[in-house]
This record gives C-alpha cells, sequence and structure tokens, in this order.
C-alpha cells in the first residue's frame, strides 16, 4: 500500500484540516461564549483556505478536499451561533 493510497482518517493533515475550523468554534464558543462564536468563521475560513492551498501546491488534494469540508463544517457551526446570538 503506497502512502497516497491510506485512508483520509489515517492521514492526520486531513483530520486536521477537517476538524480545524470546528477546533477554533469550540475554543471560542466554551472560552468566550456560544454568542461570540459566529465570528469564528472569519478566522477558521481564512486559515482553511490558506491550509487548502498549502495542500494544493503540495499535491495533497485528500488534504484540500478535506479542509475545504471543514470550512463548511465551521459555517455551519458559525451560523448557528449567529441565530443564537441574533434571533
Amino acid at each position: 500500500m503506497k502512502a497516497t493510497d491510506q485512508s483520509w482518517f489515517r492521514d492526520p493533515l486531513s483530520v486536521i484540516g477537517l476538524f480545524q475550523g470546528v477546533i477554533i468554534w469550540s475554543a471560542m464558543a466554551f472560552f468566550i461564549s456560544l454568542e461570540i462564536a459566529w465570528i469564528s468563521l472569519a478566522c477558521g475560513g481564512i486559515i482553511g483556505i490558506f491550509l487548502s492551498l498549502i495542500a494544493l501546491g503540495y499535491q495533497r488534494l485528500d488534504v484540500a478536499r478535506f479542509t475545504l469540508y471543514g470550512i463548511i463544517l465551521n459555517a455551519v457551526l458559525s451560523s448557528y451561533s449567529a441565530w443564537v446570538a441574533f434571533i
């Protein structure tokens, strides 16, 4: 089995890319407040975009894909926080 043939959950970079936005949102929700955690979309989005660009530069397409999925997860969690804060 080649190094590129391993599953995504055995690749630590894919896992970090997937959960980077969730970790940022969780830290903000826990340490600041749930109502303020909607701003994590800006942080997680920018970090995620740069991580995916770096992964594309190194031709790690799985890492780039799962980082984009992580940005989507962060957007969902941030939308929930925005809903709590503004409605």
